[in-house]
């Protein structure tokens, strides 16, 4: 039955500075050497909500990995998720795969399944079990049976079986998409557990090696019993806003210092908020090096590849903003946890390392920040959306002589068009919608073919039919629909799909590229790099 119910990531630049015909001349000079040199060890690190702005806005005041990525990395100034859906799910399908998630088939973190008539989660799979170290921990598994394309790491299994893939990760979804299937481990953090787990679709027992971490490195080693500024708070106030910014999702005592011990044992809480802290990502990169360490990766011929993706940033992001004190003090203490991983990995492994960055999205920033920089920015109550959206649907109803509701919202979230419709009754409500100021306009899937509009194009890239739905709600720029506090990402807009690529390594010369790029070029890169070959990438290797 139908119903109406509506829910709705300066140092003076290095060497060359991007679309010069020097770097051109440059390129072809150092193309011999990228094509020959196979590194013994990928490693591809995605900062979660990882805008590109971050990493210039204070990059000043940067002394560890962001200095490194400013100063010695080839970085990709201008690179972008060219496509809708710039979520963690999708955005970690794309990044190591080189397919827009209309090929991967992840179409948000969760999506409709119109076959099974089910709302699931991208990486949901009911076969089976989170385990951990003392064994199956959640029945309702995940693995990455979901996705429907090879990763990086599959493609590297298929071409050299002696090769190891490993990916450690602060959320499944992004350990599990980065890895793909044939990974040799694939490990994240667990909440309710405050430990690593993985998925029995890898392996029946947690390996011995994870379980000797989750015992000698539990995460509660890693976390202070509070979090304090590193810095004097006047350093907070000339580089970023002020505290206690309305809009922001407060927490516990609302503002620095951030109290953080457990109050028990088995405090839950506890483990689930350590998640938004900076010292998650210092706990996800310790795990990593132990991977490193006991795994043996980049010790013989075979190359190895690992990922690793650090989450803190987006749940500090979505709770306070990009710009909030928070955000700034993660980013200068993730400038130091990555700068010890990135100097370890360099002076273990010098030229046969190869180190990659990226996001799987950026975010919006707060509409009420924006606001006060004199954007149009506002919040949309998600009753609005509803309330306009049964007028307009009562308007059209009588308009159309059709006595049945005209949109079906499956699991209350996912649109849907009465099939009695005609193409041009669809159109016509995209129009009525498009007059509320908060719709920059209806994107209708009949119409995604053939249309050459750039942001049909977008939603084009991330409309998987078997797992979308029948038309998209594009909000106007700077508008935050239907979420009260915080704020998020998923929009076709710069802020959500601007975020940097990095590559560090012998075959790389330091420099920034101006050149236009888009995250899918990032695996035939290094597929390229590895000697991979492959025709199923939307992407093609970066200049």
């Amino acid at each position: 039955m139908y119903k109406v119910l509506f829910s709705l990531a300066t140092i003076s630049l290095l060497f060359f500075t991007g679309c010069s015909s020097e770097r051109a001349s440059h390129h072809q000079a150092s193309q011999s050497a990228e094509t020959d040199r196979k590194p013994k060890l990928v490693v591809f690190i995605s900062i979660d909500q990882w805008h590109r702005d971050l990493l210039e806005r204070y990059q000043e005041h940067y002394t560890g990995g962001f200095k490194t990525i400013w100063q010695e990395s080839r970085f990709y100034t201008d690179a972008y998720h060219d496509h809708s859906a710039t979520l963690t799910g999708p955005g970690h399908s794309v990044l190591l795969t080189g397919a827009y998630p209309k090929k991967t088939g992840i179409t948000g973190n969760y999506f409709y399944d119109r076959e099974a008539e089910e709302e699931k989660y991208c990486v949901v799979d009911s076969h089976t079990h989170v385990i951990g170290s003392d064994g199956v921990i959640k029945k309702a598994g995940v693995s990455p049976r979901n996705l429907l394309v090879p990763t990086l790491g599959d493609l590297l299994k298929e071409a050299s079986p002696q090769s190891k893939v490993f990916s450690v990760s602060g959320k499944d979804r992004s350990a599990i998409l980065m890895a793909g299937k044939k990974a040799d481990g694939v490990y994240w953090y667990d909440k309710s557990s405050g430990e690593l787990v993985t998925s029995n679709y890898y392996e029946e027992e947690l390996s011995d090696f994870i379980q000797f971490y989750n015992l000698n490195s539990p995460v509660i080693q890693f976390i202070p019993n509070a979090w304090r500024r590193s810095k004097p708070e006047a350093f907070y106030l000339d580089n970023a806003r002020q505290d206690l910014f309305a809009g922001e999702h407060l927490i516990d005592n609302k503002n620095f210092p951030y109290q953080l011990a457990p109050q028990s044992t088995d405090d839950t809480s506890y483990r689930s908020r350590v998640s938004r802290t900076p010292f998650a990502d210092q706990y996800i990169l310790s795990a990593a090096q132990h991977i490193l360490n006991t795994q043996e990766l980049g010790m013989d011929d075979s190359p190895d590849l690992l990922s690793v993706g650090l989450s803190a940033t987006d749940y500090i992001g979505h709770t306070w903003g990009p710009y909030s004190q928070e955000a700034l003090d993660h980013m200068l203490r993730l400038d130091q946890f990555l700068g010890t991983f990135i100097d370890t990995l360099q002076q273990r492994f010098g030229d046969d390392v190869v180190i990659a960055l990226s996001a799987d999205h950026g975010v919006l920033p707060l509409p009420e920040y924006l606001a006060q920089q004199g954007l149009d920015a506002r919040r949309i109550p998600k009753t609005q959306v509803m309330d306009d959206m049964v007028a307009i649907e009562s308007k059209l109803r009588q308009e159309f002589g059709i006595e049945e509701p005209l949109i079906e919202l499956k699991e209350e979230s996912y649109p849907f068009f009465n099939p009695a419709l005609t193409l041009e009754q669809k159109r016509r409500f995209a129009l009525e919608a498009e007059k509320l100021d908060y719709i920059n306009r209806v994107i209708i899937s009949d119409d995604l073919e053939n249309s050459t509009d750039p942001v049909a194009g977008f939603v084009s890239k991330a409309h998987y039919q078997p797992r979308s739905r029948d038309f998209y709600l594009i909000f106007t720029e700077n508008y935050l629909v239907s979420r009260s506090l915080g704020t998020t990402h998923g929009s076709v807009y710069q802020y959500d799909q601007h975020v940097p690529i990095v590559l560090m390594g012998a075959p790389y010369d330091a420099g920034h590229v101006s050149e236009k790029v888009s995250t899918t070029d990032i695996a035939p890169t290094l597929a390229k790099l590895l000697g991979i070959e492959f025709e199923g990438f939307d992407g093609t290797p970066l200049p």
